[in-house]
């Protein structure tokens, strides 16, 4: 019974940033309105949007974990306006093209998707190898793996300096985080915890992992002491600050595992953010 409602706080945490918007229920026979009322109305919206059906026996199986191709292809119909390369053309993201994953071949039932918004730049959901880029689309998301799948760089119109990231993060006990005098010592311990394997390229599968996000004072001053710490770090505070993916009881909970209610919760409040700060155009016809 804890774990329940601990996940239903989870979903729910700042549901009431977004204005209801109703939408006809399916009628799935396995989403109970007593049990999945919190998710009815984003369920309803991403079935009449198309981006995620029920299954031939009538369920919509709510509590089914989510994997990485399934959270993609989510994404890709989601907001259809956001297609990263252009045959022929040059785009910023051109230089971050990834053009075939070591381990999504072509048949692929989402190699489509994958291939199409999927970049260099997803940090922690694309790992390098020798062999090449892997993805590890089987993978079951948990809720760091999912915010590390999110397009949260559609939210870069809010700028969060380093100071209000610790602030956030720090509010939460299971984030990790190191604060320590800013040094361009080889021996420092920002130095030392760059070598936990936090850019190892030896095509591990990075994707549900959180390394300790480092952090350096340097008098008054707050600031990232590694890229990793600088985006992630930056990406978790976006998401509590937006109310997409917040922390309850002081906890993220990122080992929580994803399921499909939860996902599409997820992806309709980052839907409704873009639609409320006025640039949900620039990616989704929806």
């Amino acid at each position: 019974m804890k774990v329940i409602t601990v996940l239903l706080a989870l979903i729910l945490g700042l549901s009431g940033i977004y204005p209801a918007v109703s939408h006809a229920a399916p009628k799935f026979n396995d989403v109970d309105p007593k049990k999945y009322g919190w998710a009815m109305n984003s369920i309803s919206f991403m079935v009449d949007k198309g981006v995620v059906s029920g299954y031939p026996d009538g369920r919509f199986q709510p509590d089914r974990l989510v994997d990485k191709a399934e959270m993609t292809v989510m994404i890709y119909r989601l907001f259809d306006q956001y297609r990263p390369y252009k045959a022929k053309q040059k785009t910023d993201y051109s230089d971050y093209h990834i053009k075939q994953f070591v381990d999504v071949p072509k048949n692929h039932w989402a190699y489509t998707e994958i291939t199409s918004i999927v970049t260099q730049d997803w940090w922690n959901a694309v790992n390098d190898s020798p062999a090449g880029a892997k993805f590890f689309p089987d993978t079951k998301l948990n809720r760091i793996g999912t915010a590390n799948m999110l397009p949260v760089f559609m939210l870069d119109n809010q700028d969060i300096p380093a100071a209000e990231v610790f602030q956030i993060l720090s509010a939460m006990r299971d984030i990790p985080i190191v604060l320590s005098p800013y040094s361009l010592d080889p021996n420092s311990p920002e130095d030392t915890f760059q070598e936990d394997g936090r850019y190892n390229e030896d095509g591990a599968d990075k994707t549900n992992i959180l390394y300790p996000l480092l952090f350096g004072h340097d008098d008054n001053e707050i600031l990232f002491t590694d890229d990793y710490s600088g985006i992630i770090g930056t990406n978790l505070a976006l998401l509590q600050k937006t109310g997409i993916m917040t922390a309850w009881n002081g906890k993220f909970e990122g080992g929580e595992m994803l399921t499909r209610a939860e996902a599409v919760t997820i992806l309709h409040r980052f839907y409704n953010y873009l639609k409320q700060t006025g640039t949900l155009r620039q990616y989704s016809s929806k």
